[in-house]
């Protein structure tokens, strides 16, 4: 089954039209469907869109793996767009009292690894009293000297993976040298 497929099933178990779906991705109706039919393959935002408009976890989207929606995208309370160099009515000034208090850190990302769902570039808003590791949740980990976000999956073994496709080899057994910093709670996106 390819994944245009699973976008079909996808569409039935969200009981939604190819108009409705397309217009919530912003593309045309007849992409979405040359995608379903296997005619084209969806770029980086139609992928990105399914999961933050819908929930759906990448790896059942690409491969068919697991279960369809994210358990915990319901954790995620907002993808934040700011304004470059705007400083006046910045999402982080307004949270500045709960970083100070120690309740949230910023950590930015520098990589692609996490892509659709996190771009690099994003600063993630992390929650450092969540450190109770979740099946398919995204923590920020320190290994080694180095912080990285990461997904935490559980299986026969505990390992840490990216979300993009072409990096899902990349994958890290956990161990317990691995520091859980917290969960990332919001996405903080510069337009």
């Amino acid at each position: 089954m390819k994944y245009g497929d699973r976008i079909k099933i996808l569409r039935k178990e969200l009981r939604i039209t190819q108009k409705k779906m397309a217009e919530k991705l912003e593309i045309s109706q007849a992409y979405l469907s040359d995608i379903e039919n296997g005619k084209m393959e969806a770029n980086a935002k139609t992928l990105f869109g399914l999961s933050k408009n819908f929930g759906v976890r990448m790896l059942w989207l690409m491969d068919g793996i697991g279960e369809i929606f994210v358990p915990s995208f319901g954790d995620f309370r907002m993808t934040v767009y700011e304004k470059k160099n705007d400083n006046n009515c910045s999402f982080i000034n307004n949270m500045s009292s709960f970083i100070e208090e120690g309740k949230f850190m910023v950590f930015k990302l520098d990589d692609d690894n996490m892509e659709p769902f996190f771009l690099a570039g994003d600063e993630i808003l992390v929650d450092v009293e969540a450190r109770g590791m979740e099946d398919r949740g995204v923590y920020l980990f320190e290994i080694g000297s180095k912080m990285v976000l990461k997904r935490f999956v559980v299986g026969s073994v505990m390992k840490l993976t990216n979300d993009k496709p072409v990096k899902k080899n990349n994958d890290i057994i956990f161990n317990s040298s691995m520091k859980c910093i917290g969960r990332a709670a919001w996405i903080i996106r510069k337009i």
